[in-house]
């Protein structure tokens, strides 16, 4: 299930594999959209708990970058978990929105709804890795790209110039 998407997923096989019968399956949870529901929610779970890892101490702008780059590793590791996350998930994680809200709140970022802004984070970050999943698997350029992409959906979001020279200098992490 971490590299196949739920499209590949038999419930009998599964069952089998389990040593159980997928009348367990049906009786645990309702049958197959309710166990991919289970495990898209525990796979989002992993996700949040793989982005908080990351946070802290190098304030908001390197934290930003550290949180993308934790979601692309962990989406680029779990290709088939990452595509059920993404069909539940449909707002930001909360990891993001407290980054966004430091960094407009320290004026980094442009005053505007947090929610708005970090999705469009999100939705920048989901773009590039998605593509990356579908079309770039495995390429050399495609972390060339994903950071480039990083960097011009935080910058999109800069108050002033200043800011942008912080930004310069927090790529090299």
């Amino acid at each position: 299930m971490r590299d196949a998407g739920p499209e590949g997923l038999s419930l009998r096989s599964l069952a089998t594999s389990q040593g159980t019968s997928t009348t367990a399956v049906y009786t645990m949870f309702g049958g197959k959209n309710g166990l991919l529901a289970a495990v898209g929610a525990e796979a989002d779970s992993e996700l949040a708990a793989a982005q908080r890892q990351v946070l802290g101490g190098r304030g908001p702008l390197e934290d930003l970058r550290m949180l993308a780059r934790a979601y692309r590793l962990w989406a680029v590791s779990n290709p088939g978990l990452y595509d059920l996350v993404i069909r539940e998930r449909h707002t930001p994680h909360d990891a993001l929105l407290e980054v966004v809200d430091a960094l407009v709140d320290e004026g980094i970022f442009r005053n505007a709804p947090i929610v708005d802004v970090a999705s469009s984070v999100w939705a920048s970050l989901h773009g590039i890795v998605a593509l990356e999943i579908a079309a770039w698997p495995g390429a050399p350029s495609s972390e060339t790209y994903f950071e480039m992409q990083v960097t011009a959906v935080m910058r999109s979001w800069l108050l002033d110039a200043s800011a942008a020279d912080r930004l310069s200098d927090s790529r090299a992490g």
